[in-house]
């Protein structure tokens, strides 16, 4: 699998969790390379070179350095426009080749050394060299500590008076882990500044508590902050009794956390002032950057540049700020009205107006945070650092996401797939799909960009829980903290009112809970409990009549059958004589004892005075007012407790002829957008993907030969533009020798220039598709489903994001109504649907292997017993920019 650390261009956060800016070397970066190696102490240079060069050395070598070439190739590490690190490789022989960094002296022990490493081997091994080398001194203890715990393997001989290393760059899982453990540890370093600030300074305070800079000085001091808050504010000597400095250069402490409400023409001076006060954190609560396009794009830009410059990290602009609500800390640092409970639930929102809202909520529910944070513009810390930092948090039980678009899909994916295994994720996202926008001219992108199934995609491989609501967001949770997680989809509906156990057993067939057969064991127990006009079948109706008792009982009763995995308990109000207090209390001892034995309870009161909500002290029941709400939310805990229940595995690999297939992309790129037939084919033989026999010629008399080698044939016509073939008659099937030919002389009539044709051994089966196309905030997208002509009208398809694994390949095809086909419907042939499960992973590696192939159609795929065939493949290449 093509795993991207960094790329050739990236950044990448250190152990104290400031940024780096990786890149290649350029013809430009004489004079930073030149003050970086100038900069090493006499011993730093020792170290690198086993002796101490000279100046004039020093100088020629790093002209050495200017030019990367196949053989040669480095990297920089930069803070601002400083060059703080260099990496460089040279081919010694076959594929190995000798490597060198240096890092800049007041950076090292920040583990730059182990980034140069990790993404110098990332690009070798693209380019073929397997092996790193270094001869260093037996006393440079540093350089091998950096090789040693780099996560790749290495070799330590010893060889009089040095030491040799010789290091895999091949990118192991161990490797990755290693990566994503000093990430880890990056991103707590860098959000601790947020979240757990000794000071923090308010600049742009106010008096005035209706402005944005007086509500959120206000709300710190009301809040009881338990650090040190000043107000900065350059006509006031005093906020609210607190003193206040002119500017934050004035303050005379250390500041760990600035907060900026200035008026944005001012907002990029303050920034530098609070880089060039030692600030750690800057969180910008000023609106005019990107948000506002034009000019406020790079003004944007700018602040970025300045945070980097100094090592700061933002959270914003245009954000209404952030909250910690640890007893120890006391955080509120936003302009929002009113605070949240304390609680478990970590909230990022890259919107402020559905923050807010949900600020006004959390505590209708009952609920209560454990962080809030306001992106804004995400400028800097995105919902990636956020959920990587709540993954070990103890206070943080759920997290709860307001997407309106993702930074880093590849990495939140990641990221997601790993935490929700250990806790829910819950999210509202909208806006996130621009692939409509894209001109596309394939099977494959006409379906991706015509519909929304990109983020559906993303949460469904990441057990990401979608909400389609605050409201359901909310309920979702009340279950998610109170209630284990069911260990199966069939429900027992419990209820004092037929006619709403019939409405709620619908509403969970819409959302694919089974309503459980009751065993006769249980039955009988409810014949000898309830009324003889009772119904003792699921849904399990009580009658009017139904009392405390018998609530309690039956709930009982239902919670020690075997074909219950989740009850759903409906009272209503109006027909019965119990009081609503003395059913809640019979339902809560009943949870009680039903959550003992792993099963889930929800409870539906309906009533004048009902209200969403949660029941009980030490056990608490969700409540809902509506069954369609019971449903959908047992329905989406159900199929994350599935999710959470699949095992982890690796995204296959295969052996490939990997030089071919490169060979083939690189005479394409910058000559033709679309590859010609056979290097479509070829490009998949490389990959091991199965095809029909054929021949590629240029007349009908050519065509005729042909095809008097393979029987009945198929014949299709390549001409310039010419996507979709059967459209424009360009495509005849199962034809003798004779046919092909006369329909190669019409199809030249028809169409005009015709490149060449096609002629194909003809392929029988089930028709079937597979195809990628390119999401711009996804990245590739994988589809398959229904092939043939009807592929768009049937839109019969499972779609995720790249790449996947074969539990995921399996998922999408068992999904489609077109997998009774493939499985013989009504007597038809058993088609080998593991030959088309390895086909589509066949596909995914090579996607991934080559991120130059941005949209590609096999379509149809012709699936039969014998196994899978792609019988036509269209691919376009990335055009060369």
């Amino acid at each position: 699998m093509r795993v991207k650390l960094y790329g050739l261009e990236g950044e990448a956060y250190l152990k104290d969790g400031s940024v780096v800016r990786l890149r290649p070397v350029n013809e430009k970066d004489y004079e930073g390379l030149k003050d970086l190696y100038l900069s090493l102490s006499t011993e730093s240079l020792k170290m690198r070179f086993s002796y101490t060069p000279s100046e004039e050395e020093v100088c020629k070598i790093v002209e050495s350095y200017l030019v990367c070439s196949e053989d040669e190739f480095g990297i920089v590490a930069l803070l601002g426009d400083k060059i703080v690190g260099h990496a460089v490789y040279r081919k010694t022989s076959g594929d190995s080749a000798e490597v060198g960094f240096v890092v800049r002296e007041e950076f090292q022990g920040r583990g730059l050394g182990t980034i140069l490493l990790g993404a110098l081997a990332e690009i070798a091994e693209k380019r073929g060299i397997k092996i790193f080398e270094a001869d260093v001194r037996a006393d440079n203890y540093a350089i091998i500590e950096v090789f040693k715990e780099s996560g790749f393997p290495v070799e330590i001989t010893p060889m009089g008076g040095k030491i040799r290393i010789r290091m895999s760059t091949s990118l192991t899982e161990n490797v990755i882990e290693y990566f994503e453990k000093r990430e880890k540890i990056a991103t707590f370093n860098a959000l601790k500044h947020f979240f757990n600030p000794e000071s923090v300074a308010v600049i742009g305070a106010s008096r005035d508590v209706e402005k944005v800079g007086g509500r959120t000085f206000y709300n710190l001091l009301t809040y009881r902050f338990n650090g040190v808050a000043y107000p900065v504010n350059r006509a006031a000597k005093a906020i609210m009794g607190v003193r206040a400095y002119p500017t934050i250069s004035e303050v005379p402490d250390e500041v760990e956390l600035a907060v900026l409400s200035v008026p944005v023409k001012y907002a990029l001076e303050v920034a530098e002032e609070c880089g060039k006060k030692g600030v750690k954190a800057l969180l910008v609560l000023t609106a005019g950057f990107a948000e506002v396009g034009g000019e406020g794009v790079e003004r944007q830009k700018k602040l970025v540049e300045i945070c980097r410059k100094y090592g700061m990290r933002l959270i914003g602009p245009n954000c209404m700020g952030i909250i910690n609500t640890a007893p120890e800390t006391r955080l509120l640092a936003t302009f929002a009205p009113t605070p949240p409970n304390e609680g478990s639930i970590a909230f990022a929102s890259q919107s402020g107006a559905v923050g807010l809202a949900l600020m006004d909520r959390v505590n209708n529910y009952g609920l209560g945070l454990s962080y809030f944070v306001s992106l804004g513009n995400s400028a800097d810390i995105t919902s990636n650092d956020l959920i990587e930092f709540w993954e070990e948090d103890g206070r943080t039980k759920l997290i709860m996401l307001y997407q309106e678009s993702i930074p880093n899909p590849r990495k939140f994916a990641r990221l997601a797939k790993r935490i929700s295994k250990k806790k829910p994720i819950l999210a509202i996202a909208s806006g996130v799909t621009p692939a409509g926008a894209k001109a596309v001219a394939s099977h494959t992108g006409a379906i991706v960009s015509s519909s929304g199934i990109a983020i559906d995609a993303l949460f469904k491989q990441t057990g990401i829980i979608r909400a389609s609501s605050i409201d359901e967001l909310f309920s979702i949770s009340e279950f998610l903290l109170h209630q284990p997680l069911p260990k199966g989809n069939r429900v027992c509906i419990v209820t004092n009112g037929g006619g709403l156990g019939a409405i709620t057993s619908d509403w969970c067939h819409q959302v694919g809970l089974e309503i459980a057969e009751l065993s006769e064991r249980t039955q009988e127990s409810l014949r000898n409990l309830l009324p003889e006009i009772a119904s003792v079948k699921n849904p399990v109706d009580m009658t009017a009549s139904a009392d405390v008792r018998m609530y309690g009982q039956t709930l009982k009763t239902v919670a020690e059958d075997e074909n219950v995995d989740a009850i759903i308990c409906i009272f209503v109000a109006a027909v019965s004589e119990e009081k609503s207090e003395e059913v809640e209390k019979a339902v809560i001892s009943a949870a009680k004892y039903a959550n003992s034995v792993g099963k889930p309870v929800v409870y539906i009161y309906i009533s004048s005075d009902s209200k969403d909500g949660v029941i009980g002290d030490e056990v608490k029941v969700p409540v809902y007012v509506f069954p369609n709400t019971a449903a959908k939310v047992l329905g989406k805990v159900v199929e994350y407790a599935k999710w959470r229940e699949k095992s982890v595995e690796p995204v296959p690999t295969f052996e490939v002829d990997r030089a071919r297939a490169a060979s083939i992309i690189a005479e394409a790129i910058g000559r033709r957008e679309w590859l010609s037939p056979p290097e479509a084919f070829e490009l998949l033989r490389c990959f091991g993907i199965s095809f029909p026999e054929y021949e590629y010629v240029k007349t009908p008399e050519e065509v005729y030969e042909a095809a008097k080698k393979f029987g009945r044939v198929a014949l299709k016509a390549h001409a310039p533009n010419l996507i979709h073939k059967t459209e424009k008659g360009a495509v005849k099937v199962n034809l003798t020798p004779k046919e092909a030919k006369k329909e190669a002389e019409e199809m030249l009539k028809r169409i005009g220039e015709v490149e060449g044709f096609l002629v194909q051994r003809m392929s029988r089966g089930v028709e079937m598709f597979v195809g990628v196309a390119e999401d711009p905030s996804f990245g590739p997208l994988i589809t398959c489903g229904a092939g043939g002509i009807l592929v768009e009208l049937m839109k019969d398809v499972s779609v995720r994001v790249t790449p996947i694994t074969r539990q995921d390949a399996v998922e999408m095809v068992r999904e489609l109504k077109a997998y009774r086909l493939l499985e013989g419907y009504r007597g038809g042939e058993k088609a080998n649907v593991e030959a088309f499960i390895e086909t589509i992973l066949r596909i995914n590696y090579l996607i991934e292997e080559f991120p130059e192939i941005v949209e590609m159609d096999c379509n149809p795929v012709m699936v039969s017993s014998s196994g899978a065939e792609v019988v036509d493949a269209k691919i376009r290449i990335r055009r060369n920019s």
